[in-house]
C-alpha cells in the first residue's frame, strides 16, 4: 500500500531524528522536553518532539520568530529539488559566505524547521520538517528569493542592442574583409581597426557576435579567412529576431548540439521576460535562472550549473551525449569555473539587448532589465520603403526591413559607415560581388526599386548594365565538364539521360554539368549508353543548411509576483518575545553557567515558551575560545576531531569552516589539518594565530 505522500514525510522526518548521533539527539530532546528520565525510548521521545512540535502555540511562535533570512533559506531548501549544501550555497552564492550559511542551516536544524536526510544516492539533503509545510506555506513563496533592488544610481547611458541592420552591416563588412581573426580567434590590429571606424563604439559587441556566427556556422572557413554561409544566414534570418540573439548570446559563449543550444537559450529568454520592469541585480537574476530550470525539470529539479553553478547540468548533459561540446568550445571543463558561464550570458545579453543595464545597487552590483528587444515594435503591413540611394551611389538604410531581406541587400552593397543609419556604397567591386553570388542586373534593380520611395539614379543603372556586360565577357567555371568530339556533339545534347544536366555550353562539344559527386556522374554517364566516356573530376558541392530549431518565445510576464509577502511577525514583536524569555530567566535562581547556557538558547530562537526554561536541560560545554587562551582554543580543536565536528577559525583576513582531521604540535604552536569547506581542500592551519576557535556541534550539511 501506498502512503500518502505526507505521512512519508513525516516517517522521513522521524527516522532522520533516529539516526542523528547520540549526543545531538539527547541535546536536542533536552532542549525541547527537558532532562531524559531513564529507561527510555528512543521511539517514544521522538514521537513525544512531534507532539511537541504540533502545539498550536508553539508552531506559531517558531514560525513568529522567523527573520527575513531564515524566510528565504526555508524557501530555497522548499523550491530546489534535493537541496543539498553546494546548491545552497551555488544558489546564495554572494549573498552568504558558506560559514554564514552554514550556521544559518544547523540553527535552523536545531529550531526543528529543517531536517536532514540521506537520498537514494547517498548524499545528505536537507527537507522542511513536515508538520510545519502548512504553516510556512503563506511566507514562502518564490518571490521571497527575488528581492527588488534598491537603486544607489541610474544609468544613462544608451542601452546596446543588436538590430536587422547592424547584423546586415557586418555580413557586409565580412564580404569584404575575409581575414577577420588570428590563430587564438581574436581580431586581427587591422580588423580592430576597421570595425572601429566603422561601427563605433561596438567593438566588442561584434566580437563576440564573431563567435556566435563561427559556433553557429553560419561562417565557414574559406582559403584564409571566413565567408558568410548565405543559404544557413537566411534560414536562421527566418526565425523570431528574440530567438535569433538568444542564440547569438549562447553561442557566444561556446560551440553546443542543437538541444544544448535550444536548452540555453530557452532559459536565457524566460529569465529575461520574468523580469520585472524594476529589474534585478546580477546575483538575483542568477536566482531567478535556477528556478526558471526548476520549474522546467517537471518536479525533478534540473539545477542549471550542477552543484557548483547555474547550467552545468545543462553543459554535462551536453558533454555526455555524443561529444555535444566540441574541443575548441570556449566552455570551461572544471564545475568550479562554470559559474563564470552565465555571468558571461548576462553580459553578452546585454550587449545584444536581451538585457539593458538600468543602474546599480546598493551593493554595487548592475541592475538590469529586459532589453528593447521585447518591446511591442510597430509591424509594417506592407513592404517598408527603407532605402534611399543618391547619385553619387550611397545608399542609406533605415530601419524596418528583417535580416531575411537584407542579406540579399548585403551581396552587392559595401558598408561605408555604420552610426545612426546604415550608409553603403554601390560600387564596381561590390557589383561584381552580387554578380559572383548569381545575382542580376535586373535582380538588383529590382530589390533596390522595392525598398526605395524614390526612383533609382539613371547614371546608376547604366553603370550596373555597363558591369553587367563587362562581367559576362568572361566566365571562370568550376565544376565537372565533358568534353566529346564535334561528330559526337549532336547525340551527347539530345541523350536524354545527359541533356537535363547541361548546365552550359561552353563550346562545341564542351558542356558544364550541373552533377555533384563521381557516383552522379558514373550513374548518368551508365545511364546514357555513352561507353567512350571516361572519369571526371569532383565539382564545388552546394552547401545545404539544416535549419535551426525554433520554439515559442515566451512574451514579457510576472512569472514571480515580486510584492512583498507578509511577514509572519515583526522586528517589535521579536524583540518583545527575547525581552520576556530572558525575564522569565532572570526570575530563575540558577548557576552563571546554567543561565548562560539558556540565555544562548534564547539568542538563537530555540526557546519558544517559559517551560523550556530548565536548568536539568543544560550541559555545560565548552565549544568556543579565543584570543590568547591557546590551551582553550587547542582543547575545543581536540574535542571536535573526537566527536567528528566542524570547527570555525576566525584570522584576521578570512574565516575558515571545515572538519579537522589531526593536529601537529610544533613548539609553542599547533596546526590543525582541516578538510575545508565548501571545496573539501586539505588545508595545514595555525590553531595558535587563529582569533577565535569554535566547534559547531552538529549539521545538516554533513
Amino acid at each position: 500500500m501506498q502512503l500518502d505522500p505526507k505521512v512519508q514525510r513525516i516517517i522521513d522526518w522521524r527516522e532522520s531524528i533516529a539516526v542523528l548521533p547520540d549526543n545531538h539527539f539527547f541535546e536536542i530532546i533536552r532542549m525541547y522536553l527537558g532532562e531524559i528520565k531513564t529507561p527510555f525510548n528512543k521511539q517514544k521521545l521522538i514521537e513525544e518532539l512531534g507532539a511537541f512540535i504540533r502545539r498550536e502555540e508553539n508552531r506559531r511562535t517558531l514560525i513568529s520568530l522567523l527573520s527575513e533570512t531564515d524566510l528565504r533559506i526555508i524557501t530555497a531548501v522548499k523550491y530546489i529539488s534535493s537541496a543539498t549544501q553546494e546548491k545552497l550555497y551555488s544558489f546564495f552564492a554572494g549573498t552568504y559566505t558558506f560559514a554564514q550559511l552554514y550556521e544559518r542551516l544547523l540553527n535552523l536544524e536545531e529550531r526543528l524547521i529543517l531536517y536532514r536526510k540521506s537520498d537514494r544516492s547517498g548524499k545528505t539533503i536537507v527537507l522542511i520538517n513536515p508538520h510545519l509545510e502548512e504553516d510556512l506555506e503563506p511566507y514562502t513563496k518564490q518571490s521571497v528569493l527575488l528581492e527588488s533592488p534598491e537603486y544607489a544610481g541610474l544609468s544613462y547611458e544608451e542601452p546596446a542592442s543588436l538590430s536587422p541592420e547592424l547584423i546586415a552591416a557586418y555580413i557586409s563588412f565580412i564580404h569584404k574583409n575575409h581575414d577577420l581573426c588570428k590563430a587564438d580567434g581574436s581580431f586581427k590590429k587591422r580588423t580592430e581597426s576597421e570595425i572601429e571606424r566603422l561601427f563605433p563604439g561596438k567593438t566588442d559587441m561584434l566580437f563576440n557576435l564573431t563567435k556566435a556566427f563561427i559556433n553557429l556556422s553560419l561562417l565557414r572557413e574559406a582559403g584564409e579567412g571566413y565567408e558568410i554561409d548565405k543559404n544557413k544566414f537566411l534560414a536562421f534570418a527566418r526565425l523570431d529576431e528574440r530567438l535569433q540573439y538568444a542564440y547569438f548570446c549562447v553561442a557566444s559563449a561556446g560551440r553546443f548540439s542543437r538541444s544544448s543550444l535550444v536548452r540555453q537559450a530557452k532559459l536565457l529568454l524566460d529569465v529575461a521576460t520574468s523580469v520585472p520592469h524594476e529589474g534585478f541585480s546580477r546575483s538575483i537574476i542568477l536566482r531567478l535562472a535556477y528556478l526558471i530550470s526548476e520549474d522546467q525539470s517537471d518536479g525533478t529539479g534540473i539545477p542549471a550549473m550542477g552543484t557548483s553553478s547555474r547550467f552545468s547540468a545543462i553543459l554535462n548533459r551536453a558533454r555526455a551525449s555524443q561529444g555535444e561540446v566540441e574541443q575548441d568550445s570556449a566552455i570551461i571543463e572544471h564545475d568550479s569555473d562554470l559559474s563564470s558561464i552565465l555571468d558571461r550570458l548576462i553580459e553578452c545579453a546585454s550587449l545584444f539587448g536581451i538585457f539593458s543595464k538600468k543602474g546599480i545597487d546598493i551593493h554595487g552590483e548592475s541592475i538590469f532589465v529586459p532589453g528593447a528587444i521585447f518591446d511591442d515594435v510597430e509591424r509594417f503591413e506592407e513592404t517598408p520603403k527603407c532605402l534611399s540611394v543618391d547619385a553619387g551611389f550611397n545608399v542609406t538604410l533605415m530601419p524596418g526591413l528583417p535580416l531575411e531581406n537584407l542579406i540579399p541587400l548585403m551581396d552587392f552593397m559595401e558598408l561605408k559607415t555604420f552610426d545612426t543609419a546604415a550608409v553603403f556604397e554601390i560600387n564596381r567591386k561590390s557589383i561584381m560581388r552580387g554578380f559572383d553570388a548569381g545575382l542580376s542586373a535586373n535582380r538588383i534593380f529590382s530589390l533596390l526599386k522595392k525598398y526605395s520611395p524614390y526612383e533609382i539614379p539613371q547614371n546608376l543603372e547604366i553603370c550596373v548594365d555597363d558591369w553587367s556586360r563587362s562581367y559576362s565577357s568572361a566566365t571562370i567555371f568550376k565544376g565537372y565538364v565533358l568534353q566529346v568530339s564535334s561528330e559526337k556533339a549532336s547525340i551527347t545534347e539530345n541523350n536524354p539521360a545527359i541533356a537535363p544536366f547541361i548546365a552550359a555550353k561552353l563550346a562545341t562539344g564542351i558542356y558544364l554539368l550541373s552533377v555533384e559527386s563521381d557516383e552522379q556522374a558514373q550513374a548518368i554517364i551508365a545511364r546514357s549508353g555513352l561507353d567512350f566516356i571516361g572519369k571526371i573530376k569532383t565539382p564545388e558541392k552546394t552547401y545545404e543548411s539544416i535549419g535551426f530549431p525554433e520554439f515559442v518565445v515566451p512574451q514579457k510576464t510576472d512569472r514571480f509576483d515580486t510584492s512583498e509577502e507578509p511577514a509572519p511577525t515583526s522586528d517589535e514583536e521579536r524583540a518583545a518575545h527575547f525581552e520576556a524569555m530572558r525575564a522569565e530567566l532572570e526570575k530563575l535562581n540558577l548557576p552563571p553557567e546554567k543561565k548562560e547556557g539558556l540565555a544562548q538558547r534564547i539568542q538563537h530562537k530555540i526557546i519558544l515558551s517559559p517551560a523550556q526554561l530548565r536548568a536539568d536541560s543544560v550541559k555545560f560545554e565548552r565549544i568556543e575560545a579565543g584570543g590568547m587562551d591557546f590551551s582553550g582554543k587547542l582543547h575545543i580543536v581536540e574535542g571536535s576531531i573526537s566527536n567528528n565536528s566542524m570547527v570555525e577559525l576566525q584570522f584576521d583576513d578570512r574565516v575558515i569552516v571545515g572538519v579537522p582531521l589531526s593536529i601537529t604540535k610544533t613548539g609553542t604552536d599547533a596546526t590543525v589539518l582541516m578538510e575545508v569547506m565548501p571545496d573539501r581542500e586539505e588545508k595545514v592551519l595555525s590553531i595558535g594565530q587563529a582569533k577565535f576557535v569554535k566547534r559547531i556541534r552538529g549539521s545538516v550539511l554533513r
